[in-house]
């Protein structure tokens, strides 16, 4: 099975908080599709068009968790959530929000979807219902993308700019640009902000610690490292991700995929995606 991805850039004023746009379709057959939920660090709106999501699953006892809805919200990740279960022909359209980027945006804290995944409308209301609706009759990713910014463009111009918000963006630009390997210390004197004062700021904006941010970065990181260059030894792709060594990384992969790393791509069988556009 194959995944057809196309991603586009947001307008230059969401690009401190709008990683990209991207457009999805792959179709599953008769078969079930298997997609574990590990930690993340962005949150993420997705629009479905065509099939839902059939489930969540917890893998442990099997308890259905969350059933697909048109349109939802998946909070950042700091722990293995589940398994998602995709059955269908499918199409959807994801905004890929940046650490912080879906506060400052809708000024709603990141720590209330942490590890959830939560109905669009539940928290949009109305107004979201109407973008999908307009989403739905576009015939391109980039009359999409322009839907999406207009639509995000009128929350951000509604909020202060120049605040604590602004320099916590910053920061968590720095830890993602850096792929998790940042100095808290270095980050909080760039903020002119004690540590104290500076997690306090960060844990409302992104819903995590700077440090756990910088973790499930770098775990990211380390796992995209792998998906490319699967000739890789685990030890390569450790010093490569800027762990301390490969106990250093197992320990991570445990904490934030719920198994070892040769484990978890064992069980998890990928799939194959080809970008017709891809935003870097």
């Amino acid at each position: 099975m194959m995944i057809i991805t196309s991603e586009i850039n947001p307008a230059p004023a969401l690009a401190p908080y709008v990683r990209c746009y991207a457009y999805r379709e792959f179709d599953t057959g008769s078969a079930n599709m298997l997609k574990p939920w590990h930690a993340s660090h962005e949150i993420s709106l997705i629009f479905f068009f065509k099939a839902l999501p059939v489930q969540l699953t917890d893998p442990k006892t099997g308890e259905i968790l969350k059933k697909g809805s048109y349109c939802d919200i998946v909070g950042i990740g700091t722990q293995y959530n589940g398994e998602m279960f995709f059955n269908g022909c499918y199409a959807f359209f994801e905004i890929a929000f940046k650490a912080g980027g879906f506060n400052k945006i809708f000024n709603i804290c990141g720590s209330e979807f942490i590890n959830q995944i939560v109905c669009g409308e539940d928290i949009l209301d109305a107004e979201i219902k109407i973008l999908y609706e307009r989403l739905c009759s576009t015939e391109s990713t980039e009359e999409m993308a322009a839907l999406s910014n207009k639509f995000l463009l009128t929350y951000l111009n509604r909020q202060q700019p120049g605040d604590s918000k602004d320099i916590i963006m910053k920061a968590s630009n720095i830890i993602i640009k850096n792929e998790g390997n940042a100095n808290i210390n270095k980050l909080a004197n760039l903020a002119n902000m004690s540590i104290r004062n500076f997690e306090r700021h960060f844990i409302r904006q992104t819903g995590t610690p700077p440090k756990l941010l910088c973790s499930i970065t770098r775990f990211n990181h380390a796992f995209s490292l792998k998906l490319a260059n699967p000739q890789e030894s685990w030890a390569s792709i450790a010093a490569s991700a800027g762990y301390f060594d490969q106990m250093h990384l197992i320990r991570e992969f445990k904490r934030f995929s719920g198994n070892a790393p040769s484990v978890f791509l064992k069980e998890t069988p990928l799939t194959e995606e080809h970008f017709i556009n891809r935003v870097h």
